[in-house]
This record gives C-alpha cells, sequence and structure tokens, in this order.
C-alpha cells in the first residue's frame, strides 16, 4: 500500500485559519431580496380599490361635519362670548364637558321631536325625559366635582410632594390647610355675632406652594422644561378630576341610574294618559 500526503494548503480550505474566521463571520447569502422589499414597499402605497371607496366617502363625510356643523359652532358669536365668559374660570374644563353634552342632549332632543314613528305625546315625553336627564345629571356632576374637590387636593399634594422628592410636603399642606380652615371658622363665628359676611382666606393652591418649594427653584434654572413638565403634571390633577366625576356622571350614573327610571316614568304616564283618553270617549259615546 502507498501512502502519499498533500502538504500544500489551498486558499479557501477550512485549516487556512485566517480565511476560516472570516467566513465564519461573514457568511454570503445569494438570495435576491430587493426585488422582494420593491413588492412590499409598493404593496403598501397602492391602496385597494375597495378600502379606498371607504376612505374618500368617509373624508368627504367629515369635511361635511367640519364645515356645516364644527366650524359654525365653534366660530359662532354665542360660543365666543362664552369662551370670553369662562376663559379664567377654575372650572373651565368643567364648562367644556357641560356644552359637550349640551349638544349631545340637543341633537337627541332634536332627533326625537323630529321622528315621525312616534306620536305626538311620546315625541313630547321623550323629549322633555331627556332634557330632565341633562339637568338633573349636569347638577349631579357639578356637586359631585365640587364635593371631592377638598379630597382631590390632598392627593394632588401627595403627588406633588413624590414629585418633588418631598416626603414632607404633603404633611405641611395639611397643617396649613387645617390652620386656615379653623381661622375661616372663627371668621365665620365673629361675622354671624356682628350680622355681617366674613370675608375668608383661601386655602393655598398645591401649584403655588410647588412654585415656592426650593427643589421646583432651583430646577428652574438648571432645567426650564423639566420644571415646567413637573408643573404641568401637578395642574393636570385639575382636569382629570373634573374628567373622572363628568366621566362617571355621564357615562355611567346617567345610562344606569337616571335613564331608565325616567323611560319608566315616562311609559307609566303615557299609559295613564291613554287610559284616560280611553275612558273619556267611552263616556261620551
Amino acid at each position: 500500500m502507498n501512502l502519499s500526503i498533500n502538504n500544500t494548503f489551498s486558499k479557501n480550505s477550512i485549516y487556512n485559519l485566517p480565511n476560516y474566521q472570516n467566513n465564519q463571520q461573514r457568511p454570503a447569502f445569494t438570495g435576491k431580496t430587493q426585488a422582494a422589499e420593491d413588492l412590499m414597499n409598493k404593496a403598501m402605497k397602492e391602496k385597494s380599490k375597495f378600502f379606498k371607496y371607504f376612505d374618500d366617502k368617509y373624508d368627504k363625510f367629515t369635511d361635511f361635519i367640519a364645515d356645516k356643523f364644527t366650524s359654525r359652532v365653534l366660530e359662532s358669536g354665542a360660543l365666543m362670548k362664552l369662551a370670553n365668559r369662562f376663559k379664567n374660570s377654575e372650572n373651565f374644563y368643567q364648562h367644556c364637558l357641560t356644552v359637550g353634552s349640551v349638544i349631545t342632549s340637543g341633537l337627541y332632543m332634536q332627533r326625537t321631536l323630529a321622528n315621525d314613528k312616534l306620536d305626538k305625546d311620546r315625541k313630547n315625553t321623550l323629549a322633555v325625559n331627556q332634557g330632565l336627564t341633562f339637568v338633573v345629571s349636569t347638577i349631579g356632576a357639578y356637586a359631585l366635582d365640587k364635593y371631592v374637590k377638598g379630597w382631590w387636593d390632598n392627593v394632588t399634594a401627595r403627588f406633588a410632594g413624590h414629585l418633588l422628592g418631598d416626603g414632607k410636603f404633603y404633611e405641611n399642606y395639611l397643617q396649613q390647610k387645617q390652620l386656615i380652615n379653623q381661622e375661616n371658622k372663627s371668621l365665620k363665628e365673629a361675622a354671624k355675632r356682628l350680622g355681617q359676611k366674613p370675608e375668608l382666606k383661601s386655602v393655598p393652591k398645591v401649584t403655588k406652594l410647588v412654585e415656592g418649594h426650593n427643589y421646583y427653584k432651583t430646577l428652574l434654572k438648571t432645567s426650564e422644561t423639566d420644571a415646567k413638565a413637573l408643573l404641568t403634571k401637578v395642574k393636570g390633577m385639575t382636569p382629570l378630576r373634573a374628567m373622572i366625576v363628568f366621566g362617571f356622571v355621564y357615562r355611567y350614573f346617567v345610562p344606569v341610574v337616571v335613564t331608565k327610571p325616567a323611560n319608566l316614568l315616562c311609559e307609566k304616564y303615557l299609559a295613564y294618559k291613554k287610559a284616560k283618553s280611553d275612558l273619556s270617549e267611552k263616556q261620551s259615546a
């Protein structure tokens, strides 16, 4: 048996370590991906004719609403006067929610009165029912918002203390609030004895206390953007309260607690009126 050893090395041999490492680090792919990418980009840019039809209809619908309704309402003189009157109000966000509810309830009432499938008595009764439901729910929303305000201010103070990194901020706020409430109580009693109207002191606003805090002042000097972001978070707690309260009343309390009993009373009233009308006809006959 003859054995021969080939001791020559090829450039592409796996025993050639530098080339072997390069081959491992840089695998070669021969598949053509450019055509697939072009096809995907083309498919993403092109709109389906089926969906394009609905897109065009939707665009025309939104343009119609914006032109015929939204722009006319928002640019109306009455709404401008209302906005100027309440622009500095502490309850501005609540008022905006109420205006939205007025528009919604008004549209419901208009559609009810314009419904030809309902008789006159039912249309009028349902429209009055919808109007009273709006009034009751709106009064309830403002009352609930005012009721939880004090408790929510405490929550805001705790949240502000967390943002400031001051564990005593919340306690100091409660102490100031308690002292002012006691002082106002004494002023009320003194004014009552004298038959005068007391001049009460206001409870300190959390935002004002934040602006006077040393951490906020330092942050304002080093990073005005971060300071404004911190203050915006604290200020955002007020509209958040209104959003929760009014959303709860308009979206949950009204449909569940108010609307159903009101509709039941409406049906009973219509049944009573019909029975009374039938009895009158029988007596006349």
